[in-house]
């Protein structure tokens, strides 16, 4: 099953990438049906940080090109190295595959939405993909979900699912390792939020969804709005299901209750209700945390080569540092 686990992962991060350079550099029309098969199978697609990469330059100086996805293309580039250290660790360093495999499943959901939403009024020569489309993104989100529960809980020793005597055996996460947390999932809800966005001008739901926000709160509180409607199920779905988000699995954390044991729903729920509390979200620096306070849960760290997770988490962040700096040097 390990290396099943690790084919799989390298074919889906390289699939990804491939895609991704080659929808850039070659015309969507020029697919055949093969061809749109196998780049549907990449297992994820996050908008965000899309910069413009012109791919042909014309004599009268103008020039044509495509948009660029760089945070899509990071998500694919950390699969990629999750299965390289999944491979190096003998099968034991997770946590980069538990977070992409956590992004697809989200992703699928969207994609399966977007098909609904989006495209099922519509005709399009390209059909034929779209539903070959919906048949991947459910087996993408049945495999990740049980290669998560299964032989990635499994290969850490996951203690979540079993009930601890002595929380003396529990440790907290930090306050550095949940701020970092605090920044990975709301770059995530916001990427979910503004793919939403950039599909609306495709769909007459969604439309009317946006303009009946407009009318009800303005512009500006109707954004925001939509963002914690986004971000209360996005918490609510992962909590549950995982209790933990991508940004834990990424982290090596997750959610218990007082007895180490796994919380309930109406845990989860109180929880998450409590994000929405102002400022909420920064309580944890003045040596609060009142989404756990309330809800009687706790944040704690899976058992962990701590060399290597502060090495590749400052890998990952020198990445994305160095893939903001060529955004915003592309754009202004």
């Amino acid at each position: 099953m390990k290396k099943a686990l690790l084919v799989l992962s390298f074919f889906f991060s390289l699939i990804g990438i491939l895609s991704t350079f080659f929808l850039v550099f070659f015309k969507i029309e020029y697919l055949n049906e093969f061809t749109g098969i196998i780049l549907s199978l990449k297992p994820h697609y996050f908008s965000g940080l899309n910069t413009y990469l012109e791919t042909e330059r014309f004599s009268n100086n103008s020039s044509r090109g495509m948009i660029f996805s760089l945070l899509n293309l990071f998500f694919y580039l950390t699969f990629l190295s999750g299965s390289i250290i999944y491979y190096v660790s003998k099968y034991k360093e997770t946590r980069l595959l538990s977070f992409n495999y956590s992004i697809a499943i989200i992703s699928g959901l969207i994609g399966l939405s977007y098909f609904v939403f989006v495209d099922a009024n519509k005709t399009s020569p390209y059909l034929l993909y779209k539903i070959v489309s919906v048949v991947i993104n459910v087996i993408i989100l049945f495999i990740s979900y049980y290669i998560i529960i299964k032989p990635l809980n499994e290969a850490v020793g996951d203690i979540s699912t079993t009930e601890i005597a002595d929380d003396i055996t529990l440790e907290n996460s930090s306050k550095s390792k949940r701020f970092l947390n605090l920044i990975i999932d709301t770059i995530l809800i916001l990427s979910i939020a503004y793919g939403f966005f950039e599909f609306s001008e495709r769909s007459t739901i969604l439309t009317a969804f946006y303009e009946k926000l407009y009318t009800a709160f303005g512009t500006e509180f109707s954004i925001l709005f939509y963002i914690y409607i986004i971000k209360f199920i996005y918490y609510l779905f992962y909590e549950s299901l995982f209790k933990s988000t991508p940004a834990k699995f990424l982290t090596g954390c997750y959610i218990t209750d007082e007895n180490g044991n796994q919380p309930d729903f109406s845990m989860i729920l109180k929880r998450t209700l409590c994000r929405f509390i102002p400022f909420e979200s920064f309580s944890f620096l003045m040596g609060k945390n009142l989404h756990d306070d309330y809800s009687d849960t706790y944040v704690v760290n899976k058992k962990a080569d701590a060399n290597i997770e502060k090495r590749y988490l400052l890998v990952l962040g020198i990445s994305f540092c160095i893939m903001l700096i060529y955004y915003y040097f592309n754009r202004y």
